[in-house]
C-alpha cells in the first residue's frame, strides 16, 4: 500500500514539475555560486517553492548535487553507448577518414559546449569535497569514451584498416585521437570558462583527425 502511494505521488504531474524546478534551480545556482555558496533557501527561492516542498522531495543540498552529477554521467554513458554502436561495423580502408571525421565532430561538439563545460567545471571545482564523485564521473564518462574508441581501434588495427606501430597500442591511440580532436578547445574552455564557437570546435576536430592519420614522418 505504501509503495503504491509512493509511486502515485511520484507520478503526480505537480510533483514532477516541482522536482524538475528544484533540479534546474540547484544546477544553475551550483554553477553560479558553487556548492558551498548555495543554500537550500536559495534553491527554494529560485525554484519558486516553499522550503517544506523542497525538503519533501530532497533531503538536503548534497542529495541534489549528487543527483545532478548522476544525470551528467547518465548522458555521457548514453553518448558512449551510441558511439560504440556506430563504430561496431561498416568501417573500411575506403571510408576510414570519413568515419573518423564524423566521430571527431560528434565528440567535439558534444563535449565543447556551454552546458557541458559548466557542469564539468562544477565537478572539478567540488572534487576536493566529493572526490568519489569526480572519480566516478571520470570512470563513467571520459574514460568510457576512450575505452569505446580503443575497442574500435583495436579491431581496425587487427584488420589492417588503421595503421599500427609496435609502440602504439589501441588505448594510447584512442587517447591521442581524443586529445587531438578536442584537447585544446576543451582545455581553454575549462580553464577560462569561454567556450569556442562551433566553427572553431569543428575545425580543431578536423585538423586533429588529419594529424592522427598522417604518416609519422609528415607530422
Amino acid at each position: 500500500m505504501r509503495r503504491r502511494a509512493k509511486r502515485k505521488r511520484e507520478s503526480d504531474p505537480r510533483v514532477v514539475r516541482s522536482r524538475a524546478a528544484v533540479v534546474d534551480a540547484a544546477r544553475t545556482l551550483f554553477m553560479e555560486q558553487g556548492y558551498a555558496g548555495t543554500t537550500m533557501d536559495d534553491i527554494a527561492r529560485r525554484a519558486g517553492l516553499t522550503k517544506r516542498t523542497l525538503y519533501n522531495n530532497y533531503a538536503d543540498k548534497e542529495a541534489l548535487f549528487r543527483l545532478i552529477v548522476a544525470d551528467v554521467i547518465a548522458v555521457a554513458e548514453t553518448f558512449a553507448r551510441d558511439l560504440r554502436a556506430d563504430l561496431a561495423t561498416g568501417i573500411t580502408a575506403g571510408n576510414l577518414r570519413e568515419k573518423l571525421h564524423d566521430v571527431a565532430a560528434r565528440i567535439a561538439t558534444g563535449l565543447v559546449r556551454a552546458p557541458v563545460i559548466s557542469l564539468r567545471r562544477l565537478v572539478v571545482g567540488e572534487s576536493r569535497l566529493f572526490p568519489e564523485l569526480a572519480q566516478e564521473y571520470f570512470d563513467r564518462a571520459p574514460r568510457k569514451v576512450i575505452g569505446v574508441l580503443a575497442e574500435s581501434f583495436e579491431r581496425l588495427m587487427r584488420a589492417g584498416v588503421l595503421r599500427a606501430t609496435p609502440s602504439l597500442d589501441a588505448h594510447r591511440a584512442a587517447a591521442q585521437f581524443a586529445y587531438l580532436v578536442v584537447g585544446e578547445t576543451l582545455d581553454r574552455a575549462m580553464l577560462t570558462g569561454v567556450v569556442p564557437n562551433d566553427d572553431e570546435v569543428r575545425a580543431c576536430a578536423r585538423d586533429g583527425v588529419e594529424t592522427f592519420l598522417s604518416p609519422p614522418g609528415r607530422r
